[in-house]
């Protein structure tokens, strides 16, 4: 007879703490990572990675449906919208009227268009949270319900500008919408399902069923900027906030200065350029002298990368992924798209978290001078038009792969691990399929 209490099964193994590889040269917040067995998390505090005079100082509330931009958005106590603004972007302009660090606390909506930065005009001045209360705020750079009438075989509807088009109505295994092949012009269209096309008056589709669409059914984004910000220097705290769309990325920090910007629960998508000549990552952070720490977010479907890390001339880059995901990165026609990519002398650690099936490009590619030590994470690479490869290190970096997983498959020689300059230490590493390539001075060997 079993106790009252009693559990079946092997007693659960304790969480160690993990140190980093000698060699990493991290100058930032020690991640404390822990793990147990192969599952490793970030065992740090995200709030405490940012000035902590954001949770002491004013709160400016959001209401997307009754609040209104004439009012302060200053409530009695955090969730307090009775005089709450109506976009993110008042409650920028509020709070920088304070004169110091703030809190923007949004109510669980959905943000169209301009409704984030107001297309990139405003900034917040000081450092800054951005919080969802209450559920997923989510910004699309298009209207979330559109008019659409059948026309020789086409849904049209009148809305300018666009630059991609999912639907929303038909997901991937992985939860993401669904992209529609852009061509030329409607009869290219109508020859192509699953296809659209600018037209004079806005946009055609062809479903490939004949079906008018529903109102949601279809995400078209257009020329607008995601959650872009040029001028904010200051700690930048973000949480369930999901970008969709943006023609400089879905979430774009690019402001020079020493800072910390900190993501929890957020996701960032489906980056939408000008130019399919140009293509934009889905993350896509600069210049910034600090921390940039994300904690359960996703960046997929940028139009080339999702995770992208450069330190652009301003050293001190410091990168940590906890538990995050990157998929499907890669528009079509795009050359050379990561799930994740640092450069320049950035400093990388990847606790956890999938990655994979991007377009034309290494999953997990680390260049220049980069120190990236990944644990406990998997990359799938399915490149088939193109080289596979699940890990590279190039030029003069340095690669830790720790109970790490790859599985390449498909393209001309599919490669779990490839080491071109680069050297890549291996420990407990899994290749379910993909071989080993080191060349121009690399190496690959345990550690």
């Amino acid at each position: 007879m079993i106790a009252v209490g009693a559990t079946l099964g092997a007693p659960s193994a304790p969480e160690r703490a993990v140190a980093m590889p000698a060699g990493m040269g991290w100058a930032a917040p020690d991640p404390l990572i822990r793990a147990v067995g192969a599952t490793y998390r970030a065992g740090r505090d995200p709030r405490s990675l940012v000035d902590p005079a954001i949770w002491t100082g004013p709160a400016i509330h959001v209401d997307g449906v009754s609040g209104d931009d004439s009012r302060s958005g200053l409530g009695a106590a955090d969730g307090d919208f009775g005089d709450a603004v109506r976009t993110i972007h008042a409650a920028f302009s509020a709070g920088n009227l304070t004169g110091g660090a703030y809190r923007v606390i949004v109510r669980a909506g959905r943000f169209a268009e301009s409704a984030f930065t107001r297309n990139g005009r405003v900034e917040p001045a000081f450092p800054v949270a951005i919080l969802g209360w209450g559920g997923p705020v989510i910004y699309r750079t298009g209207p979330f319900a559109v008019d659409w009438t059948l026309s020789g075989g086409l849904a049209h509807a009148a809305v300018s500008g666009v630059k991609r088009v999912f639907r929303t109505d038909l997901c991937t295994d992985r939860g993401h919408f669904t992209e529609l092949a852009r061509v030329v012009d409607e009869a290219a269209c109508r020859a192509t399902p699953e296809s659209w096309c600018e037209t004079p008056g806005g946009v055609a589709v062809n479903r490939g069923d004949g079906a008018q669409p529903g109102p949601e059914d279809l995400a078209l984004l257009r020329g607008f900027h995601g959650a872009r910000f040029l001028s904010h220097a200051a700690d930048l705290y973000l949480e369930d906030i999901h970008c969709e769309g943006g023609i400089t990325g879905a979430l774009h920090c690019d402001a020079e200065g020493a800072r910390n910007l900190v993501a929890v629960g957020c996701s960032f998508r489906y980056a939408a350029p000008s130019s399919p000549a140009a293509p934009a990552d889905a993350v896509r952070v600069r210049r910034l002298a600090g921390l940039a720490a994300f904690f359960g977010c996703d960046a997929s479907f940028g139009a080339k990368d999702g995770w992208s890390f450069h330190e652009d001339g301003t050293p001190g880059l410091h990168v940590l992924l906890s538990g995050c995901t990157g998929h499907d990165n890669g528009a079509p026609g795009a050359q050379s798209c990561n799930a994740v990519t640092t450069h320049d002398g950035v400093r990388a650690v990847i606790a956890g978290g999938r990655f994979g099936l991007s377009r034309n490009g290494t999953e997990m590619h680390f260049i220049q001078d980069t120190r990236t030590w990944i644990a406990g994470a998997r990359a799938q690479a399915r490149d088939v038009d193109g080289s596979s490869v699940a890990y590279k290190c190039s030029n003069a970096g340095r690669l830790w792969l720790e109970d790490a997983v790859a599985d390449a498959a498909g393209g001309d020689a599919p490669l779990a691990v490839e080491a071109n300059g680069g050297t890549v230490g291996l420990r407990r590493f899994r290749a379910i399929s993909g071989g080993v390539a080191a060349y121009s001075g690399g190496s690959v060997g345990p550690f």
